[in-house]
Parts: C-alpha cells; structure tokens; sequence
C-alpha cells in the first residue's frame, strides 16, 4: 500500500527526470515499480496514452511473483525437510 501511494504521488513529479516520454520507458518503469495500481495511476497523471504500456508490465511482474513465489518456496521447504 505504502508503495503503491509512494509510486503513484512520485511519478509525476519525476516523469521528465525518468524520460517517461514514450511507450518503452512506461514498459520499462512497468516492470521496475512493479505495482500495478501506483505505476496505472501515476501514468495517468502523467500522460493517459503510456498508461496500458505500464499496466502490463507492472502485471507481469506481479504475477510471476505470485506464480514464482510460493513454487520457489516449496521446493526449498522440500529441500531442507526432505
């Protein structure tokens, strides 16, 4: 929660410094902030159009933590138990 609000308040002030300017570098910042609901809102804020280039990256990052994750987890479980 605290990330998503730090992301979604930062982006705008920081998208001329960060060059999100282009469809690429809102893939790249997608991908980098990882939260889908700040990375959304503080592209929105800053320019509608990279808005569904963000979310898709920030979604990926989410899910494959969420499917990598816990798989990741029990195999190490495994591992140590036996």
């Amino acid at each position: 929660m605290i990330k998503a609000i730090l992301v979604m308040v930062g982006t705008p002030m920081a998208a001329r410094w960060m060059g999100l300017d282009n469809p690429r570098s809102a893939m790249v910042f997608g991908g980098l902030a990882g939260t889908v609901s700040g990375v959304t809102a503080g592209l929105a804020a800053t320019d509608r159009r990279l808005v569904p280039y963000g979310a898709l990256t920030a979604t990926f990052h989410t899910g494959l933590g969420c499917l990598l994750g816990p798989s990741l987890l029990f195999f190490i479980v495994r591992g140590i138990v036996g």
